[in-house]
């Protein structure tokens, strides 16, 4: 009898000192004071910095509202494509803002929110002209820009293509030079966006050139799998953002009215 109520009382004894962490009872992690880093490259009308040098886009403004929602203070930081993508490995963002990619899944979470985004080939060529595969790439010269990874996931063998002289490839340093180099006829074809219509429309180019989407990979927030705490604030913060009407019809973007307000355009294109 005794043996029983030592044990009991022993029970009893870890019980009231368990700490809070250990009870059943789920509890919200507990974001850092410091700042979370976002990182992104430079796509206007998407990410950009604007003419009073502030950073601005229509993702961006997006993202800036979905962090203050979220209460999280975010700093957002501007790279070259190749160091955006170094970023997370590198310990120097916990966020990047890109399109899918399988690589993406080994060290990083999308988060809920995503916006729509194609890519594919622009080329004075009809439409139902445009290569899109492998075998009609043949003997043809792409710009692509340095850094991306679409061009390579749609066509597989892109490299090896490249290496054999088989396809030529003009790189890029960013999107305005790829633009201007398609514009002064450096290639048939140039890898590019969605909304590289807006560089053809700044430049005057608008009607000049058709345009094959090839592959559809929505933007995210792309976090950081050690930081499980960030993408719950940022799922919290999307989530509030569209239950107050914040955002479009589709969750993409910030509705018209307070991009109106936020928005602005790029400083250079």
């Amino acid at each position: 009898m005794l043996t029983l109520i030592r044990t009991f009382l022993g029970f009893l004894f870890v019980a009231v000192s368990l700490p809070a962490s250990a009870a059943s009872v789920p509890t919200e992690p507990a974001l850092p004071g410091d700042k979370v880093v976002i990182s992104f490259f430079e796509y206007p009308p998407l990410a950009h910095v604007s003419h009073t040098g502030r950073v601005s886009g229509t993702v961006i403004e997006t993202v800036r509202e979905i962090c203050a929602k979220a209460q999280i203070d975010c700093e957002l930081r501007m790279l070259p494509v190749a160091r955006v993508y170094r970023s997370i490995s590198n310990g120097t963002a916990s966020v990047i803002i890109t399109g899918r990619h399988p690589s993406l899944g080994n060290c990083c979470s999308d988060a809920n929110w995503h916006f729509p985004w194609t890519a594919g080939i622009y080329s004075k060529t009809p439409v139902d002209l445009i290569a899109d595969s492998e075998e009609e790439l043949r003997y043809r010269k792409m710009i692509i820009i340095r850094g991306w990874l679409s061009p390579y996931r749609y066509f597989e063998n892109l490299r090896t293509l490249s290496d054999q002289g088989v396809v030529k490839l003009a790189m890029a340093q960013d999107n305005s030079s790829a633009i201007r180099m398609l514009e002064h006829e450096r290639a048939e074809y140039l890898w590019g966006g969605s909304h590289f219509s807006w560089y053809l429309e700044k430049r005057g180019l608008t009607g000049e050139f058709n345009y094959k989407p090839l592959i559809s990979s929505p933007l995210a927030l792309w976090v950081d799998k050690n930081r499980p705490d960030v993408l719950l604030a940022l799922n919290k913060g999307y989530q509030r953002l569209k239950q107050e009407g914040g955002l479009t019809a589709d969750g993409s973007q910030l509705n018209r009215f307070l991009m109106s307000e936020r928005y602005e355009d790029a400083a250079s294109y």
